[in-house]
C-alpha cells in the first residue's frame, strides 16, 4: 500500500516484530502492516493519507488533505502551541555550533 504519513508509527506484526513508520513518510508499506488496526485508525483519522497514484500532483493533494485532516483531528491541548511555537522560533542549522576546542 503507498502512503503519506504525518507521524511516526510503531507497528507491532504478527511475528512480533516491529514496523516503524516515520514522520512525513512517503512511500510504500507492506500488506500485513497495512492491514494493522493502528494503521487503519491512523488512516480514518487522516494521520495516514492513501492517494490515488504516485503521480507528484497526487502526492502533493494527499499531502495537503491529511495536513488538513490532521490539525482538525489532533486533540491534544498542546497541539496549537506547540504548531505556534515551531512557527516562531525554526530550528537551528545542522552542523558545527561553535568554534570548537576551547582554549584554556
Amino acid at each position: 500500500m503507498f502512503i503519506v504519513s504525518k507521524r511516526n508509527y510503531r507497528v507491532r506484526r504478527a511475528d512480533g516484530s516491529s514496523y516503524f513508520i516515520k514522520r512525513d513518510y512517503i512511500g510504500e508499506i507492506p500488506e500485513d502492516v497495512a492491514a494493522s488496526s493502528l494503521v487503519q485508525r491512523a488512516i480514518r483519522g487522516g494521520m495516514i493519507c492513501v492517494p490515488e497514484g504516485t503521480r507528484d500532483q497526487q502526492l502533493e493533494e494527499a499531502d495537503r488533505e491529511a495536513g488538513e485532516r490532521e490539525a482538525e483531528n489532533d486533540i491534544r491541548p498542546d497541539a496549537a502551541e506547540a504548531e505556534d511555537l515551531e512557527a516562531e522560533d525554526p530550528k537551528p542549522p545542522a552542523g558545527k555550533r561553535g568554534p570548537g576546542k576551547k582554549e584554556r
